[in-house]
């Protein structure tokens, strides 16, 4: 019983130590730069290591030992290790499930307003207050480029916390994985099916597994 209460206690806290490794010095999805390959439109491909950069979602590789950032309109696809993203909304989405016709997307990014917020000074609104403090932020992959410095630095910057959200893909939309989002986007005739599918088919809107229930609706 004891090793079990430590062998939790030691995995809870390797989680926690995982979860501070996102900083403004290191604000990428990956511990490191990773072997990928990417697809463009004209049907060229690059591989290098690279990482997705979670201040807009940006796909940053490296070339030597410099932090160079991929032209966002001119992905398709990319393929790290065992992870796919494909490129919508100008955002590198996850793939949870399903394929190119449809997928449940993840999208994480890193919340540097966060940092930034606080109340507006001597008239100035708390918007531009933060425009200015997040414009003056040293941030990994940006303001610093070579990756032996990112590296050597990455647990020097302020933690950044978390915002994960959850989609549904299709090739013709993108909508928000919840009731009110999907149906928001939906025409007027398609929503008392919406209804009807959702009676038959219970959904845990709260869980990313579940969501895949919502494919067959896109594809009917």
């Amino acid at each position: 019983m004891k090793k079990i209460v430590l062998y939790i206690s030691i995995l809870c806290f390797t989680t926690a130590l995982q979860a501070q490794d996102i900083t403004t010095m290191w604000p990428y999805k990956y511990s490191d730069f990773r072997n990928g390959t990417v697809y463009f439109i004209n049907k060229k491909t690059l591989s290098a290591p690279v990482n997705v950069h979670l201040l807009k979602s940006t796909l940053h590789y490296l070339d030597s030992d410099q932090v160079k950032e991929v032209t966002t309109s001119e992905i398709v696809l990319v393929q790290i290790d065992e992870d796919n993203y494909f490129m919508r909304d100008n955002q590198l989405m996850r793939v949870l499930s399903g394929d190119s016709t449809g997928f449940v997307a993840e999208l994480v990014l890193a919340d540097f307003g966060a940092l930034t917020e606080s109340g507006g000074a001597y008239g100035s609104s708390s918007n531009v207050q933060a425009t200015r403090k997040l414009s003056s932020l040293e941030i990994g992959g940006i303001s610093i480029t070579n990756h032996m410095e990112l590296k050597s630095n990455k647990e020097s910057g302020s933690l950044l916390p978390l915002n994960t959200k959850y989609f549904i893909v299709t090739p013709d939309a993108v909508y928000p994985a919840t009731k009110k989002g999907i149906e928001s986007q939906l025409p007027d005739n398609k929503k008392d099916a919406f209804k009807q599918f959702l009676k038959q088919n219970k959904v845990a809107w709260k869980r990313p597994e579940s969501l895949s229930a919502l494919l067959n609706f896109f594809k009917d």
